[in-house]
């Protein structure tokens, strides 16, 4: 089997008819083609943030020279060619790395049609069913228009929304937006924080814990927009609040802040990696004991194959796993097979933009959790199939063969 032709959507799409933003949601999905007629979906974990160009360019370049003509059977040899023969592959980042895991998440998504089974099967069959699943940055409201949330009531209604559809653990960024519900400016929030932050914050948290009580899950989000002493300060002044997790409490330019934070921390569970590549980068966290849980995004860290790998190694230093979903339902699909498989499995993200009307029409199954718990797809591949027709309406198509 070969691999022939390669579709490449760069779409925007408006996530819903009250999300009004300059740029809209921007996924980068590849479809490939082989010669016996099966295809294959992947996605490029780029759909937030300003990389998206960079991440279509970086798809096009290792497909047209490198993945037409191979084999999608032989995922080891396609990653290692990428690495070795693109001379850029041979370091970490997202631009490279997520067009890497598209091209393997598609690669695997054609094995599981040719072979008639689904991914989770192939990468050694279920460990878990039914998978605990919390609600992803409430502070955007938990509705269908992403409204930010400003005073403390709107942030114990939002948290309230997500728990009564069912879920028993929430996720939420209480720094990022002021209470003009305006996003603040990031170096605002480097160095040890005002005391106006600092107790902005502990109101918002405490409104969210008494709003939903004591059995409920809080993991607090920071979003790298700390330092290690803002983010000690935080968590410090969080402590009664019994927090399931913190994430990115530090920048990821090193493993080096997340190491002291948790030696200064040792109670507090750390967690983070959505922007940490490859099982190379992920060994310094996991070595220096700098996570309790790790975040791998398999549309940027290597693509399933490489992301089963940094989750098998997590094992072995009793490191849990939450696979980090901020995507279409490609990235959702992805993410529940790895962590359907894996025996370290900790607990799946839902994000808000996984809720929105936009998103959920990229593809023409709508994965979504029913009372916080999720279902793995049993189709063969990953069973879900892109909705050709919405995306050729909001997408540039690239096609190369």
């Amino acid at each position: 089997m070969k691999i022939v032709s390669a579709e490449i959507y760069s779409a925007t799409i408006r996530l819903s008819e009250r999300h009004n933003t300059k740029t809209g949601w921007r996924p980068i999905i590849l479809k490939l083609t082989t010669d016996e007629g099966l295809t294959g979906i992947g996605e490029v974990g780029l759909a937030y943030g300003a990389a998206h160009h960079g991440g279509v360019g970086a798809l096009r370049d290792f497909v047209e020279g490198f993945v037409i003509g191979m084999d999608p059977f032989e995922r080891e040899k396609i990653f290692d060619t990428l690495t070795r023969q693109t001379f850029w592959g041979g370091a970490c980042g997202p631009i490279v790395n997520g067009a890497m895991s598209a091209i393997d998440i598609a690669c695997w998504d054609i094995i599981g049609k040719a072979l008639d089974m689904p991914v989770w099967k192939l990468l050694g069959g279920k460990v878990n069913d039914n998978l605990r699943t919390y609600a992803s940055q409430t502070q955007f409201g938990w509705n269908d228009g992403m409204d930010p949330c400003g005073s403390v009531e709107e942030y114990a209604a939002a948290a309230m929304r997500a728990v009564d559809e069912g879920y028993d653990a929430i996720k939420v960024d209480p720094v990022m937006i002021d209470t003009e519900k305006k996003i603040q400016p990031p170096l605002s929030l480097k160095g040890a924080l005002t005391r106006e932050i600092v107790d902005r914050t502990v109101d918002r948290m405490t409104a969210i814990r008494e709003a939903i009580g004591p059995d409920i899950d809080i993991i607090l989000e920071l979003h790298s927009l700390t330092s290690i002493t803002g983010g000690q300060r935080l968590v410090e002044a969080l402590e009664h609040l019994d927090l399931f997790m913190v994430e990115e409490a530090v920048n990821y330019n090193s493993a080096l802040p997340a190491r002291v934070l948790k030696q200064r921390m040792p109670s507090t569970r750390m967690t983070g990696g959505e922007r940490i590549f490859t099982r190379w980068q992920f060994r310094e966290y996991l070595e220096d004991g700098a996570f309790d849980m790790v975040q791998p995004d398999f549309c940027l860290v290597g693509g399933i194959t490489e992301g089963k790998k940094v989750c098998d190694m997590a094992h072995i230093y009793e490191v849990t796993v939450q696979g980090h979903v901020c995507g279409t339902p490609i990235s959702t699909a992805a993410a529940l097979h790895v962590e359907a498989s894996i025996p370290n499995f900790e607990i799946h993200e839902h994000h808000i933009y996984s809720t929105l009307e936009g998103n959920r029409n990229i593809c023409l199954q709508d994965l979504q959790p029913v009372k916080g718990r999720f279902a793995v797809p049993d189709g063969p591949g990953l069973g879900v199939e892109l909705n050709e027709e919405f995306m050729r309406k909001h997408s540039n198509v690239i096609t190369l063969s």
